[in-house]
């Protein structure tokens, strides 16, 4: 191969390089925009930063509208600000492409996880003919029900970021929406925030004992605030992380 051959093919790979930087380079702040709805969720519960042990005990009522098995203020607040809040989301996410198709005339595929958020939405609207109910700190964490894991909105959230990471190629994204979907379906399905299945509770307990499940109260795990904290911090990193890089 001649040297301007090898040239001309160098150079076709910088433009390709270059070109691809410009279409996902915008992916930043969809992810903030999607990572925001789980932090100003903390807003919904009674006591944010303490534990349903803490706060004096009580019930807990399911579907979670809140998004985590945790005391909140009112259900019809939770469910308002979901249905307000989560559309808002998606319709600035749809603005912000819309704005770069104009700006940097790059397209990608944006529709997607605004789609899987809309699904999302629905699925809340679902909840409504789900199995309703509720349980006091005695009965959580004494069993996992995979299908109360399903009964909180936090898993459209999830889901939009999932789809947002596939079509922005975004490895980071993807990863982020699968611990957030990870962390809010076991919460949820043991009904404790911060709550373990019987068999991380045997691995974590040395491989001796009964697996009967239990709670991880390190970093606060078991209050609605850290635990949300924890759940869209890789989010939050990997959205500034490509943010700075855009600079």
């Amino acid at each position: 191969m001649s040297a301007d051959a090898a040239d001309v093919l160098a150079e076709m790979g910088r433009l390709k390089a270059r070109s691809r930087a410009l279409a996902h380079g915008g992916a930043w702040l969809p992810a903030l925009v999607l990572a925001a709805l789980p932090l100003l969720s903390i807003a919904l519960y009674r006591s944010p930063f303490s534990s349903i042990a803490e706060a004096g005990g009580g019930t807990i009522e399911f579907p979670y509208w809140a998004g985590l098995p945790e005391q909140q203020r009112t259900s019809l607040g939770s469910y308002l600000f979901w249905l307000i809040a989560a559309p808002l989301a998606f319709g600035l996410v749809g603005q912000w492409y819309r704005h770069r198709e104009r700006r940097a005339g790059v397209r990608v595929p944006w529709r997607i996880p605004v789609a899987a958020g809309a699904t999302g939405l629905l699925c809340l609207l679902a909840l409504f003919a789900a199995p309703s109910g509720q349980h006091g700190p005695g009965w959580a964490g004494a069993a996992t029900s995979w299908w109360q894991g399903l009964l909180t909105p936090l898993l459209g959230v999830a889901a939009a970021v999932i789809a947002l990471g596939i079509i922005e190629r975004s490895a980071g994204i993807t990863l982020s929406g699968l611990w957030m979907a990870a962390l809010a379906w076991q919460f949820c399905a043991t009904g404790l925030v911060g709550g373990l299945t019987g068999w991380q509770s045997w691995v974590l307990g040395g491989g001796s004992g009964p697996a009967l499940g239990g709670q991880l109260t390190l970093g606060g795990m078991d209050r609605p605030a850290p635990a949300l904290l924890i759940m869209t911090a890789p989010l939050v990193l990997t959205a500034v992380y490509r943010a700075v890089r855009q600079k």
